[in-house]
């Protein structure tokens, strides 16, 4: 598969993949001539704001696609992209940062041996790269919308700025990964995150000291993620070993979501 998408600034408060596809396009390009490259800007008015969204979150958007819904920019937006990743097959990498402490980070929504292959490469050579896997049956996501692609999340990083070590981790990862596009696939072994359940936050209660920024740290019986304002700490346990992700993550808040639960898988493909 030549044909590959690049899109930055899906979130228009998440700076990085914006200048990525802005001011990195004439150099990847040359450094990867055997591949049909497109670079998208993906939510410019969100950018000019500098927010999330302008009407409604652009990565969530693509399942409302059969509806009309005129007074959203993001809507039609959506429908732009779309067009573009349908007029013939394509690799989409969708270009993210978090507020969590997600370090290096690789998304997947479809299991196929391309998307496998090419993720299991990048954890090889990119230093504490991780996989998560996050089914999206809706194809909410704009990632989604090809069964071909994946997510990159890189974080700490506050909202609406550029921070050099995150960008440079961010270009790391996707030279990886279209360096993997230029290779015949070969059967491999990955190791990943799968999610399987979002928790939210209890009434009155922040994310605990103790837990903040234990992305990826293994839990097994009783943990306490949450913590009262009138300092009362809230136990939560599990008879199996799970990872959370995304703690503490700032575009989350308005959905009350606190963090999500991994369980780690092993996929021979």
């Amino acid at each position: 598969m030549k044909k590959v998408l690049i899109v930055g600034g899906t979130h228009g408060n998440e700076w990085t993949g914006a200048y990525v596809v802005q001011k990195h396009e004439k150099q990847i390009k040359a450094r990867f001539p055997d591949l049909d490259l497109h670079f998208i800007f993906g939510n410019p008015e969100a950018f000019k704001i500098s927010k999330r969204f302008k009407d409604e979150d652009l990565n969530r958007a693509f399942q409302f696609l059969h509806e009309d819904r005129p007074n959203s920019f993001e809507h039609h937006r959506a429908r732009e992209i779309k067009a573009q990743i349908d007029q013939e097959p394509c690799f989409v990498i969708d270009l993210h940062t978090t507020t969590s402490n997600m370090g290096k980070t690789i998304i997947l929504c479809h299991e196929n041996k391309l998307n496998l292959f090419v993720a299991e490469k990048a954890a090889k050579n990119v230093k504490d790269c991780r996989v998560v896997l996050s089914p999206d049956p809706k194809r909410k996501y704009l990632v989604s919308q090809s069964d071909f692609g994946m997510m990159i999340e890189v974080g700490p990083i506050a909202n609406s700025i550029v921070n050099g070590k995150v960008l440079e981790e961010t270009l790391e990862i996707l030279e990886d990964i279209l360096t993997s596009l230029s290779m015949p696939v070969e059967n491999g072994n990955l190791d990943v995150y799968e999610e399987i359940q979002d928790l939210s936050y209890p009434e009155n209660s922040f994310i605990h000291p103790k837990f903040q920024d234990q992305d990826f740290i293994p839990l097994l019986g009783e943990y306490c993620p949450f913590k009262t304002y009138q300092g009362e700490e809230i136990q939560h346990k599990t008879t199996e070993v799970l990872f959370p992700i995304f703690i503490n993550e700032a575009a989350y808040y308005s959905q009350n979501l606190a963090f999500t639960l991994c369980r780690k898988r092993n996929l021979n493909f």
